[in-house]
């Protein structure tokens, strides 16, 4: 009689492919979780500015990306865990607010009152103290890759809030010119920031609103040297030539200003020497 293979006793082959079996549904979850275009890096949480690619996506998706960053420092704020995506989509970085304006004005409005009994400049320099201190709280210059725009968040609230905003939080502004608070880089035609080394007050013109030209001033109630950079980068170059970050002291605050150049040409070496050592608020960086 003729020869057949031997026949696999019952249960064998089940046995044999049992391990495939419980490791194919661990491989498919697997591949869900991996996309060709996410790039997962751990990096420490201190965060002060917010970089983020889709704003609206759900908590624990990692379809959209809010992270937040100090210089070098990402967090991933939709999954709590200190790990950036990094997406393919356009890139949103918001300056943190910036209290040292109005907690000065603060202090002087406390000095000229209850020390010097000069009422009527504490109640001036007290009101704009406060209403700097408060605008600091909520309002966010926030860079697209093309635009800038202006959002309003609620006193106290994280910066990665203002992620979620639309510039409509800022309503019509009316005092520069109306309409949104948003204007693309390509519509600016000059912009100005005062002092490179001492930021009080940044200025730009844009054609956008008007045609002939609408200038805008703010004061700066965020982090001057994140908008600069910024602003540097994003935005075309300022008729009058910018110092870089590096360059920032209080020589360069004098130079932005014809002001400033007259003074600097009555001072001695030893001063325009002091001028370049000195950077930055006396007393007051620690406080960003």
């Amino acid at each position: 009689a003729p020869s057949h293979p031997p026949t696999p006793a019952h249960g064998t082959m089940p046995a044999l492919l049992a391990p495939q079996f419980a490791r194919a549904p661990v491989s498919l979850r697997a591949a869900k979780r991996v996309t060709a275009n996410r790039v997962a890096v751990a990096v420490p949480l201190r965060s002060r500015n917010i970089v983020t690619f889709n704003a609206k996506a759900t908590p624990g998706s990692t379809d959209g990306v809010g992270s937040s960053v100090r210089g070098t420092s990402t967090a991933l704020q939709a999954t709590r865990n200190p790990i950036v995506v990094a997406a393919s989509s356009a890139m949103q970085v918001v300056i943190p607010g910036d209290y040292r304006i109005g907690g000065v004005l603060l202090g002087v409005a406390a000095f000229l009152g209850p020390v010097c009994h000069l009422w009527t400049q504490f109640g001036v320099h007290g009101f704009l103290g406060a209403f700097l201190t408060l605008q600091a709280s909520r309002v966010r210059f926030r860079f697209s890759d093309t635009d800038l725009d202006v959002v309003i968040v609620d006193p106290g609230a994280s910066d990665a809030v203002a992620l979620e905003v639309g510039t409509e939080s800022s309503g019509d502004n009316k005092l520069q010119g109306g309409g949104a608070n948003k204007w693309s880089f390509e519509s600016v035609v000059n912009w100005e920031f005062w002092f490179p080394g001492f930021p009080l007050l940044v200025y730009y013109k844009e054609t956008q609103t008007k045609p002939e030209g609408q200038p805008h001033f703010f004061p700066v109630i965020m982090d001057g040297k994140k908008l600069y950079a910024e602003m540097l980068q994003k935005m075309p170059e300022s008729v009058n030539k910018k110092p870089t970050l590096d360059e920032w002291n209080l020589d360069t605050a004098f130079e932005a200003t014809k002001l400033g150049r007259s003074l600097k040409e009555k001072m001695s070496a030893e001063q325009l020497t002091q001028l370049k050592e000195t950077t930055g608020f006396p007393g007051l960086d620690n406080l960003v």
